[in-house]
């Protein structure tokens, strides 16, 4: 029976999307808590705007699985779409805050470098199933499940500009060089990021909303 289990959601994709985007928030449930305890506690202005990043990324997962749902109403699946566009949107902008404190160099880091190249490895790993799964999810029916695959995307490109830091940090710290390399990498993904919400926004509308319906 267990087996069988396994092989139906094994099979079906869209079961797979979202018990695997429920896993993660309990995932984020947990960063959530951690970030938000050492922010306030230690007044960390770095852990305090992850720990806000956080508040939204759950909050637009959130919104997603319950999405999921009206998965035979089409309207209700695209007013959760616009939902957690404007939401995504107004995320990757408060994201700029933590870019500039990592600049700064504001974030201090003493873990030395091995877990530095551990996070390194699953960062590529992430961004690397990310844009597999988004690719899959490109002739998907359901305009949430898309969403939710946007959402790992922006998650691990995020990710890059954390991993980023991390190596210059458990390299010896910020060189003159190595801020401007800093500065250039944050623009750019963080660009790259709004510009791929924005992109799968419309190519969402224009095969599930207000297009097709003309």
């Amino acid at each position: 029976m267990i087996k069988e289990l396994f092989l139906r959601i094994k099979n079906n994709y869209n079961k797979k999307t979202v018990i695997f985007a429920f896993l993660s928030v309990l995932a984020l449930i947990g960063f959530t808590v951690y970030n938000g305890i050492f922010g306030f506690l230690y007044n960390s202005i770095w852990h305090i705007c992850i720990f806000a990043y956080y508040v939204f990324l759950l909050l637009i997962k959130g919104i997603l699985i319950f999405g999921i749902s009206y998965k035979k109403i089409r309207d209700k699946q695209l007013l959760v779409v616009y939902i957690t566009f404007i939401i995504l949107i107004l995320m990757t902008i408060a994201m700029i805050a933590p870019a500039v404190l990592l600049i700064l160099d504001k974030r201090s880091y003493n873990w030395g470098l091995i877990p530095s190249i551990a996070l390194a490895s699953y960062t590529t790993y992430s961004v690397t199933m990310s844009i597999i799964n988004m690719r899959k999810a490109k002739n998907n029916d359901s305009p949430v499940i898309k969403q939710i695959r946007l959402v790992n995307i922006v998650n691990t490109l995020m990710s890059v500009l954390v991993l980023q830091n991390t190596l210059i940090l458990a390299n010896g710290g910020y060189t003159e060089d190595m801020r401007k390399l800093s500065v250039a990498t944050s623009v750019g993904i963080i660009s790259l990021i709004i510009f791929i919400e924005i992109y799968q926004f419309v190519l969402t509308i224009k095969k599930h909303g207000v297009y097709k319906k003309r």
